[in-house]
C-alpha cells in the first residue's frame, strides 16, 4: 500500500518522524543541513536518523548557504537531492552532480505572473519545484498553474496542504515536520491526518 501522490516531508530532525514517514511510504525526506541555519542537523545526527530508514530518498535543504558551503557540506552527507531557494545559484549547483529541488515562494500577483517563465527556466536544470505561499488570495491561481503545467519538472504543492481535501490530484505535495516533545514522544497531528487521507485504498 502506498500514497496517492508523491510526498516530500521537510525539516526532519528526529528518528520518530523519519520512521513514521518511511512507514507511510513517503518519497523524500528533507533535512536542514545548512550550516548558516539555527536548525542545522549535524552529520552525526543525520547518520543516526537515516541509517534506521529505507525505501526513501533524502534531500539536503539549504536556505542561505553559498555554493562553496553547499559543495563542502554535501561531501559528508548521504543525500540524493540538493534543495535550494536561491535562483541565482541554480546553474552552479547543477554542476555538483546531484538532482536539484528548487523552493519557490509565491506571495504576490507579481511573483505569480513570473511563475510560468521561472518554471520554463528551471525545466532543464531541476528535478522538482516546491511552490510555497502564505497568500490565500492566490491559492486557486497557483492550483491552476500546477494543474496546467506540462513540462519536465515535478511540481509539489507546499501551501494549504493541511486543509485541502483533494491533494491526490496534485503531482506532489510537501509537508513540514515538527520537533518532537522529547525523544520518542511525538504528536504527528496534521501530518498524520494528511498522510492517512492519501493512503491508497
Amino acid at each position: 500500500m502506498g500514497l496517492k501522490t508523491f510526498v516530500k516531508i521537510s525539516n526532519i530532525s528526529n528518528l520518530s518522524d523519519a520512521r513514521y514517514c518511511a512507514g507511510m511510504m513517503v518519497d523524500v525526506m528533507g533535512f536542514n543541513i545548512d550550516p548558516t541555519s539555527d536548525s542545522f542537523i549535524s552529520e552525526s545526527d543525520f547518520s543516526e536518523i537515516t541509517e534506521w530508514v529505507a525505501g526513501v530518498s533524502f534531500a539536503g535543504e539549504f536556505h542561505n548557504a553559498d555554493v562553496d558551503q553547499i559543495r563542502d557540506i554535501i561531501k559528508n552527507y548521504r543525500v540524493d537531492y540538493i534543495e535550494i531557494s536561491n535562483l541565482d545559484i541554480v546553474e552552479k549547483i547543477g554542476l555538483l552532480n546531484k538532482p536539484l529541488i528548487v523552493r519557490l515562494t509565491i506571495d504576490s500577483e507579481a511573483k505569480l505572473n513570473e511563475l510560468k517563465s521561472t518554471l520554463s527556466y528551471l525545466d532543464e536544470l531541476a528535478k522538482m519545484v516546491i511552490i510555497k505561499s502564505d497568500n490565500p488570495e492566490i491559492y486557486n491561481q497557483l492550483d491552476a498553474q500546477i494543474g496546467y503545467y506540462n513540462g519536465n519538472l515535478k511540481l509539489l504543492k507546499g501551501y494549504s496542504v493541511l486543509t485541502n481535501e483533494n491533494l491526490g490530484k496534485f503531482p506532489g505535495i510537501e509537508l513540514e515536520a515538527t520537533e518532537e516533545e522529547r525523544p520518542g514522544f511525538k504528536d504527528y497531528g496534521q501530518i498524520m491526518d494528511v498522510l492517512e487521507s492519501l493512503e491508497e485504498d
